[in-house]
C-alpha cells in the first residue's frame, strides 16, 4: 500500500468547548512529526484560537526556515451551525436549535474575512441554542471560501438517512452553484463498532450508507469527495479525556455515555492509518492535498489600530502628521499649565524625548484617544478617574495630557520602563474609573464609534489539576465526599500539576487507582478550556466593525446594578487579541474610587466646597500618623501593620518602599530597611538617621539610592545605576532590568563584563564593581516598577488623608458600601 500525503481538514481543538481536548502544539506537533504539510482548524461554531493557532505556526515556521525545510501551512476554518429551517432570525422552539453541521475553510485573505464576518453574525444576529449561520449569509460571503458538506449531522448526511434523496440533490446543486469547484462532499469513517457486541454499530452503518450515496452523487453531479475523520484529540489514549468531556457536556457518568455514543475513533490519524481507511477511495485522500495546494499563505495579524479622534485644522493634511503634531502641541501646552509659560530645561528635554519615540512607534493617535476618552469621562460625564497604574505613570506626555496624575519628575519614574523604540505593539496603559463611572464610559463609546466597533474581550476557564481531576472523578462516579476532599487538596495550589501533586500527595494517586479513574484523562484535560467569559476590564474599540479584524461572540455580563445584559466580545482572548490589530484597552472599574467619590462629595457639603483630593499635601501629620498605627486601603494586613509601626514613616517615598517590599521574595529585606532607616541611637530616641550613616559600594550610588535608605527596591534604580556606573544608554539599561527579572543568564553573561568594563573606565575599582553587580543580580529578581507603586501608594494615601482629616464622613460611606 502506497503512502500518499494528507492533510486534515477537520479537525476540532480544545476550543471546541468540552467537544475537543487537543491543544495547537499538540495538534501541530504530530501533525509535522507523521510528515503532513498543513493542518486546518475546525473548532465548532467558533474562532476562538485561530490567532493562537496562526501565531503557534509562525513561531514554528521561522525555525522550519532556518532549517531549510518547508514552511508548515496553517488553514483556517470553522465547523458552522446553518440553521435549518430558513433564516438564522428564524428562533421557533425545538426545531430551530442548533442547525446542519458544515466544514468551511478560507482559502486566502478574503475569504478569512468572509469566514470572520459568517461566524460572528452566526452569533450576534443567529444564536439559538448555538451560533447559526444561514444560506443567505453563505451566498453572501462565499468568496474565498472552500467549503465541505461536513459529517454526521451535516445538510446532506439528514436526508439520505431518511430516504429523501430528492431533497439531497437540491442541496448539492445550491452548494455546487454557490462555491463552484471549491464545494467537497465529506466522507467520513470515524464512528465506532458497538463496544458490547463488537460489531458495526448503527451509526457505523449510517455512515457507509451515506458515504456510497455521497460517492454516487459525486460522479452524478462533477462534485469531488474528500476523506476527513473529524479529529478531536490527538492519540488513542486521549479517547477517555474527550469522553470526559462529553460527559461534562452532556451531565452524564461514563456509564451512561457508553450506552449513546460511543467514540473511540476520533484521534489525528498518521498517513498510514487514514491510507488504510480510504484505500478504496484514494481519489478522496488527493482531494485533500488539492484543497491544500488551493489554499494561500497569507497573514491573518495586522499592525495596531485606533479610531482616530478630532484634530482642528492648522495641524497638517496627513493623519499620522496631524495626531504627531497635533499631540506635541497638547503635550506642550498643557505642560506650561502645569510647570509654568517658561518650561524647565528638564521639563522640555523629558518631553521632547518622549514625543520622538512616540512618534517612532506611530503611538501619538493611541495617546490623543486616551486623553479624550479620560478628559470626558472627567469633564462630560462625571467620571472618577484613577491616578494610574504601572510604567504608564514613568510618561510625562501621559501626565500632560491627564492620562496619569503622578509626576514622573517629581518622583524619578522612567519613560524608557513604558516605551522603548523597539517593538510593535503599543504601550499597556490601563485605566481606573469608578464602578458605576466605567459602565458610562463604555456606553459612550459605543454611542460615539458605533456598537458594531466596540466589544469586550473574551477570557477562558481553563482546567486546573483540580478541575480536571473533579471532572474525571464525577464522570467515574467516585463517591461526592472522597471526591471533595481530594479536589480541596488540589485547589489549595492551583498551579500545581496532577503529575506534581501526586508527588506531594501519594494518598491521591492511591484514591485514583482506587476507583479506576484514568491518571492520564486527568493529565490530557489540565490547561485545556471548558468555559468562557468576559475579560474584567479589556476592551477594543475599532475605526470599522471589529468583525473586520477578529471575530465577535456573545456573553452574558451582570452591570454594576445586577442586571444581566448580553454584550459583543472578541473571540480572540487578551493574549492574541491584538495581534489582528485591535487595541487592548484596559478600562477597570475600581470601588474604591466610588467610595472616595462620595466622600469627597460629602466634604464639600460640610466643610469645604472647593476641597480638591488631588491637591492635599504629601506630608499629612494626621495622615502618617493613620499609617503609623491605623488601618489602611492597600496597607491593612496584620503584617503590614506590624511593620508600619516598626518603620515608621515620615514622608510618602517610605510608605511607597514598603507598599513594594511587602511581597514574597523582597519581605526578608525590610528588617535591613527598618535597620537602615533607624540607628541604634534612634531606637532608643526616635530620631533619623542621617543620609552619611547608611554605607555605599561605591559613593556616587547615593544618587539614586538614598531615598530608599541604600537598599535597591526599585528596577528603575537599577537601570540609573547601571548608567551611571558603567554608561550603559537607555535601552542596554532596559535590557538588564529584563534580564535580571527573568533570570536570563546568557544576556547577563554578556552585559556582565560590558557593566565591570564601563565602571572602571569610570575609575571604580573592579573588586566593588562585582560586589554591585552581585547585589543587584540579587535584588533585581525581586524589584518591583516604581511607577506601579506610587500610583497605588497615591490612591491608598488619598483614602487614608480622607480617613484621618474627615473621619465621619469617611465612616458612613464606608458603612454604607459594606451594607450594599
Amino acid at each position: 500500500m502506497r503512502i500518499t500525503k494528507i492533510v486534515h481538514l477537520n479537525v476540532h481543538s480544545h476550543y471546541s468547548i468540552n467537544d475537543g481536548c487537543a491543544s495547537f502544539r499538540e495538534l501541530v506537533d504530530a501533525a509535522i512529526k507523521d510528515g503532513m504539510p498543513g493542518i486546518a482548524i475546525t473548532d465548532t461554531g467558533n474562532m476562538f484560537g485561530i490567532m493562537e493557532f496562526f501565531d503557534y505556526v509562525s513561531r514554528i515556521n521561522i525555525e522550519r526556515t532556518e532549517k531549510g525545510k518547508k514552511p508548515f501551512k496553517p488553514i483556517v476554518g470553522c465547523e458552522l451551525y446553518v440553521a435549518k429551517h430558513g433564516p438564522k432570525e428564524q428562533k421557533d422552539g425545538h426545531k430551530d436549535l442548533k442547525g446542519y453541521h458544515l466544514t468551511v475553510l478560507a482559502k486566502n485573505l478574503t475569504g478569512y474575512k468572509n469566514l470572520m464576518k459568517i461566524v460572528s453574525n452566526s452569533w450576534t444576529d443567529g444564536f439559538y441554542g448555538s451560533p447559526r449561520t444561514d444560506r443567505a449569509e453563505l451566498e453572501k460571503y462565499h468568496e474565498g471560501l472552500i467549503v465541505l458538506s461536513g459529517g454526521i449531522g451535516s445538510e446532506v448526511y439528514s436526508p439520505v438517512v431518511s430516504d429523501e434523496i430528492a431533497g439531497l440533490d437540491a442541496i448539492i446543486k445550491w452548494y455546487k452553484q454557490t462555491f463552484g469547484e471549491d464545494y467537497y462532499l465529506e466522507l467520513q469513517r470515524c464512528a465506532d463498532f458497538d463496544l458490547k457486541s463488537d460489531t458495526p454499530s448503527n451509526l457505523m452503518l449510517e455512515q457507509q450508507r451515506v458515504n456510497a450515496v455521497l460517492i454516487q452523487k459525486s460522479k452524478e453531479y462533477g462534485v469531488k469527495v474528500v476523506a476527513t475523520n473529524d479529529v478531536h484529540y490527538v492519540a488513542t489514549t486521549d479517547a477517555k479525556a474527550y469522553n470526559v468531556q462529553l460527559c461534562a457536556a452532556t451531565n452524564k457518568t461514563m456509564e451512561e455515555l457508553a450506552e449513546l455514543i460511543p467514540t473511540t475513533t476520533r484521534w489525528l490519524r498518521s498517513r498510514k492509518e487514514m491510507c488504510e481507511l480510504f484505500s478504496d477511495i484514494p481519489d478522496a485522500l488527493e482531494n485533500t492535498m488539492e484543497i491544500f495546494d488551493k489554499v494561500e499563505s497569507y497573514d491573518i495579524r495586522h499592525a495596531p489600530i485606533v479610531p482616530a479622534i478630532s484634530i482642528p485644522d492648522g495641524f497638517g493634511n496627513e493623519r499620522r502628521e496631524k495626531e504627531d503634531n497635533y499631540l506635541e502641541y497638547l503635550s506642550f501646552s498643557r505642560a506650561k499649565q502645569i510647570y509654568g509659560e517658561s518650561l524647565p530645561e528638564d521639563v522640555s528635554d523629558r518631553l521632547k524625548f518622549e514625543l520622538q519615540i512616540i512618534k517612532q512607534r506611530a503611538a501619538s493617535g493611541y495617546f490623543l484617544f486616551l486623553q479624550d476618552v479620560i478628559n470626558t469621562a472627567q469633564s462630560k460625564l462625571g467620571v472618577w478617574v484613577g491616578p494610574g497604574r504601572g510604567s504608564a505613570a514613568g510618561s510625562l506626555v501621559c501626565y500632560c495630557l491627564g492620562i496619569t496624575k503622578i509626576d514622573p519628575l517629581k518622583h524619578g519614574l522612567l519613560f524608557e520602563r513604558f516605551l522603548s523604540p523597539e517593538g510593535t505593539m503599543f504601550p499597556d496603559i490601563d485605566i481606573d474609573f469608578d464602578d458605576e463611572g466605567r459602565e458610562r464610559v463604555l456606553e459612550w463609546l459605543q454611542q460615539k464609534y458605533g456598537k458594531d466597533c466596540c466589544a469586550h474581550i473574551v477570557s477562558f476557564y481553563n482546567y486546573c489539576a483540580a478541575t480536571a481531576f473533579s471532572a474525571v472523578a464525577r464522570a467515574y462516579q467516585m463517591p461526592v465526599l472522597r471526591r471533595a476532599s481530594i479536589y480541596h487538596t488540589l485547589i489549595d495550589d492551583p498551579w500545581l500539576s496532577i503529575k506534581d501533586a501526586i508527588n506531594h500527595y501519594p494518598l491521591i494517586e492511591k484514591r485514583i487507582h482506587e476507583y479506576g479513574l484514568p491518571l492520564r484523562a486527568i493529565s490530557t484535560l489540565e490547561q485545556k478550556t471548558w468555559g468562557f467569559g468576559v475579560h474584567a476590564c479589556g476592551f477594543v474599540v475599532a475605526d470599522k466593525p471589529v468583525s473586520d479584524w477578529a471575530p465577535v461572540s456573545t456573553c452574558s455580563i451582570e452591570d454594576s446594578k445586577g442586571k444581566e445584559q448580553i454584550v459583543n466580545c472578541t473571540q480572540y482572548d487578551e493574549w492574541h487579541v491584538e495581534l489582528s490589530g485591535l487595541v487592548k484597552f484596559d478600562f477597570l472599574g475600581l470601588k474604591t474610587l466610588s467610595q472616595m467619590r462620595d466622600i469627597c462629595a460629602s466634604v464639600k457639603v460640610h466643610y469645604d466646597k472647593d476641597f480638591d483630593i488631588e491637591k492635599i499635601p504629601m506630608d499629612d501629620e494626621k495622615t502618617m500618623e493613620l499609617f503609623q498605627t491605623g488601618d489602611v486601603f492597600q496597607f491593612s494586613s496584620k503584617g503590614m501593620q506590624k511593620y508600619l509601626q516598626q518603620l515608621h514613616p515620615t514622608c510618602f517615598e517610605d510608605l511607597v518602599i514598603l507598599n513594594c517590599m511587602y511581597r514574597p521574595g523582597p519581605m526578608k529585606y525590610i528588617a535591613t530597611l527598618i535597620r537602615q532607616k533607624h540607628s541604634s541611637q534612634a531606637k532608643r530616641t526616635k530620631e533619623m538617621i542621617t543620609k552619611k550613616e547608611v554605607k555605599y559600594m561605591i559613593p556616587c550610588m547615593e544618587k539614586y539610592l538614598h531615598n530608599t535608605y541604600g537598599i535597591i527596591v526599585y528596577q528603575e534604580q537599577i537601570m540609573m545605576l547601571s548608567r551611571l556606573i558603567a554608561n550603559f544608554n537607555r535601552g542596554e539599561s532596559d535590557l538588564l532590568r529584563k534580564a535580571l527579572g527573568k533570570r536570563k543568564t546568557d544576556v547577563l553573561s554578556i552585559l556582565r563584563p560590558k557593566f565591570i568594563e564601563g565602571g572602571m573606565k569610570n575609575g571604580h575599582k573592579k573588586n566593588a564593581l562585582e560586589k554591585v553587580w552581585n547585589e543587584m543580580e540579587a535584588k533585581g529578581m525581586y524589584a518591583f516598577q516604581k511607577s506601579h507603586a506610587v500610583c497605588y501608594t497615591w490612591l491608598a494615601y488619598q483614602m487614608a488623608y480622607l480617613k484621618a482629616n474627615y473621619p465621619e464622613e469617611f465612616k458612613q460611606v464606608i458603612e454604607k458600601y459594606n451594607s450594599d
